[in-house]
């Protein structure tokens, strides 16, 4: 087992966003969560990401318990967290923005790195020297993710990667989550679209008012009534 949640309860103020969740990633998995707006699932992966202070529970990654240390600590641990609303240097230009996030690497990895995260988006590759600010969404959503590659590390977390996104856009953001994975990344992912949520991970925990309610293998969940009535449109 890669990473794994016990109990964890997290508030703000006297609102209690997460309610003694618990749940697990095996290496080279994809699990999702899934939920409505206010559910738990953003605060769960900020508290994961080292930017929310737990009130309780436990946190693990890698046999090494992580709950409440930094997040700059987290990320030299090996997981980056791709924040919601990409949250990209819209002043500095793509390949800027892609070398900041390997700032911490020795030069010759860090080279290879930029060179792997370009081919890997051939968009960026040929827009490597315009502003940030100036690409599409999907652009942007690409570039928060090699930017996640650059920095490195063997999980990633994703927020809402298919935010604002159109259909084709999101297609194409899944099919790239798919190819990294493919590749040996972990990934924890939190989806407000869980038709593709469901599509493209290993397992699947549903939130609702910041508890699991449900969780299992996807292929499963996405024939679920619940699941269905409640996110599938069914």
């Amino acid at each position: 087992m890669l990473f794994q949640v016990r109990d964890l309860h997290v508030s703000y103020g006297n609102i209690r966003a997460v309610r003694g969740v618990s749940f697990e990633v095996d290496k080279g998995e994809i699990v999702t969560l899934i939920g409505a707006n206010g559910a738990g699932k953003s605060t769960i992966l900020n508290t994961i990401a080292g930017l929310q202070a737990p009130d309780s529970g436990t946190i693990t990654y890698q046999d090494e318990p992580i709950a409440g240390i930094p997040a700059h600590k987290i990320v030299e641990r090996g997981m980056v967290l791709v924040p919601e609303g990409r949250r990209i240097f819209g002043n500095l230009s793509v390949y800027e923005n892609l070398r900041l996030a390997g700032f911490r690497l020795d030069e010759p990895v860090l080279k290879q790195r930029l060179s792997d995260a370009l081919k890997r988006f051939p968009q960026l590759e040929s827009r490597q020297h315009q502003r940030a600010d100036t690409l599409s969404g999907g652009e942007q959503q690409m570039l928060a993710v090699g930017r996640a590659l650059v920095t490195g590390g063997d999980m990633m977390l994703l927020d809402e990667p298919s935010m604002g996104l159109a259909p084709i856009l999101v297609r194409e953001i899944f099919n790239i989550l798919k190819n990294i994975n493919r590749d040996g990344k972990t990934i924890l992912l939190v989806e407000q679209n869980a038709h593709q949520a469901l599509r493209l991970a290993d397992r699947t925990y549903v939130l609702e008012t910041g508890v699991v309610t449900l969780s299992g293998r996807s292929a499963d969940l996405i024939q679920n009534a619940d699941v269905q009535k409640a996110y599938l449109g069914g």
